[in-house]
């Protein structure tokens, strides 16, 4: 008995045994499949997602592609009697864009100066690059801009300037378009993400201890002109897409006028350089031999600008190279690397600005009816996008601005196709300066319309099939003396699709003939 009841447990426990490992093999298999599946559906992503990006590579390739039998006029400098600066966001910028005209005005006994935004202190991959870790301090951070400060310092002495002609004013890497925007009182100033601070932490700043404040950066851009007088200046492109470098324009384009309307200085010419757009230049990468051209939306599409080129010599462009190589910590990190040799070409490319102006018209003109605009020279033509939710949102976007002024009210007319049909929502942004007595008052307005909502009043909004035609009336106030003004466009949800670059505009109070 006791022999059979064992028997029947041996055999009760490996029949158990075997279920138990079936079902451990069962469960093995399950999660077996479960991966295998994991793993296709992976592949499947990967795949799409590569397909997609070479759909997105050419399509901007072909859209940006210059024209190359395009014929440019060469910029029109007075080297021995030039007195330019350049303004460079970020260490090495003003290489990219102009070593070769600062070679040519050096050694034909003009004078140069050069202005440097920020340190480029906000770059996390050339900082781990330099340090050698992922874990970064603040300290870190204001190292590496000390580093890129000593780079400037060997590539620009190559380039035969002095270290008493060039100036770091300081501001925080990637936080110039708050300044712009939003941290202008110096009482309540921006605090940078890496450095973590709301001044600059650099002994050499042009003013040690600045507050990160937008009012801050006009003072010190107005100081230096103010100083140095330069009857030409180089600054980043307002089609920059590099945060930082449209906020420069901004700000650069603001002081220039602002010192011109006080009548103490001549306008200085103003010139902009592109570095950041899509896959810009093009053919990228190392192409000593190719020319530098503009994208082939910004050729077509510039308004009141006119492209132009500076043919460098073959010595000139190898002291452009040999000078762009002092930026170790840039050249380091490949996609930089690829970006900073593109721009060793036989040739550098600029864009000299007009400041279009908003003539007063009188009052007895209906501005409200859209026949009024027909003769109205619109003061913001804007081109494709390089964004992919600009790519996909082809219609419904601002594509041209014309502005008027009549008695105290700005007039704007918005050309927006397939407005009517879609269900996008546009922001505008509108940054006044108002100049009395020397002083420089700053406002900012924003307001929004869409096809069903608006913050304007209501008798203040006239909404067509392709166009919006809105007044902002300044009943308070006096007219600004100019402004700057951007469009965002917004699909249903609030997700930003499209932007137009800041565009500068002045108030001429003087009747336009219709």
């Amino acid at each position: 008995m006791h022999n059979g009841c064992i028997t029947s447990l041996g055999i009760y426990f490996d029949a158990n045994y075997m279920q138990d490992e079936m079902e451990i093999l069962t469960m093995f298999e399950r999660v077996a499949m479960i991966l295998r599946y994991i793993y296709w559906l992976s592949g499947i992503v990967v795949c799409i997602g590569l397909l997609f990006f070479g759909i997105y590579q050419i399509y901007f390739y072909y859209q940006e592609k210059p024209e190359v039998n395009v014929a440019l006029p060469s910029i029109s400098l007075v080297p021995d009697q030039t007195r330019m600066l350049v303004i460079a966001p970020h260490c090495d910028d003003e290489v990219l864009g102009c070593a070769g005209t600062i070679q040519e005005v050096i050694g034909a006994g003009g004078q140069v100066m050069v202005v440097t935004m920020t340190n480029g202190d906000g770059f996390t991959f050339a900082v781990e690059e330099q340090v050698h870790q992922i874990f970064l301090t603040r300290d870190d951070y204001i190292q590496s801009g000390y580093a890129r400060q000593n780079e400037l310092l060997r590539a620009l002495h190559r380039l035969g300037m002095d270290e008493k002609q060039i100036a770091f004013l300081g501001y925080p890497d990637r936080g110039l378009r708050a300044l712009w925007t939003d941290y202008w009182d110096k009482g309540q100033p921006y605090q940078s993400r890496y450095t973590g601070k709301d001044h600059s932490p650099y002994s050499n700043s042009y003013q040690p201890n600045t507050p990160y404040a937008g009012e801050a950066v006009m003072d010190d851009l107005e100081a230096i002109i103010r100083e140095f007088k330069p009857n030409v200046i180089f600054s980043p492109h307002p089609a920059d897409e590099h945060p930082d470098h449209a906020a420069t324009w901004s700000f650069i384009s603001a002081v220039v006028t602002k010192v011109a309307n006080n009548g103490i200085l001549p306008k200085p010419k103003l010139y902009t350089y592109l570095v950041h757009r899509g896959d810009f230049p093009i053919p990228h990468g190392y192409s000593p031999e190719a020319a530098l051209l503009p994208p082939k939306p910004l050729y077509y599409y510039s308004y009141s600008r006119q492209w132009q080129v500076y043919t460098l010599t073959s010595e000139q462009e190898s002291i452009k190279e040999n000078a762009l190589n002092e930026y170790v910590s840039q050249l380091r990190v490949p996609i930089m690397s690829s970006l900073l040799r593109s721009f060793i070409r036989r040739n550098e490319l600029f864009e000299e600005v007009d400041i279009p102006a908003a003539v007063s018209q009188t009052s007895d003109l209906e501005l409200a009816e859209i026949n009024t605009w027909e003769n109205q020279q619109p003061i913001l033509v804007y081109p494709k996008s390089v964004s992919v939710l600009g790519a996909l949102a082809r219609q419904a976007r601002v594509e041209a601005l014309a502005c008027a002024v009549q008695d105290t009210s700005l007039w704007f007319r918005f050309y927006i196709p397939g407005f009517s049909e879609h269900h996008n929502q546009y922001q505008v942004l509108v940054i006044s300066f108002q100049l009395n007595k020397g002083t420089l008052t700053r406002a900012k307005r924003t307001f929004s319309f869409s096809t069903s909502s608006t913050d304007v009043v209501q008798e203040n909004i006239k909404r067509l099939n392709e166009d919006v035609i809105i007044k902002i009336p300044f009943a308070d106030q006096e007219l600004p003396d100019y402004f700057l003004i951007q469009i965002l466009t917004k699909d249903r949800w609030g997700v930003t699709i499209d932007h137009t670059a800041w565009q500068q505009i002045q108030i001429k109070h003087s009747q336009m003939p219709n």
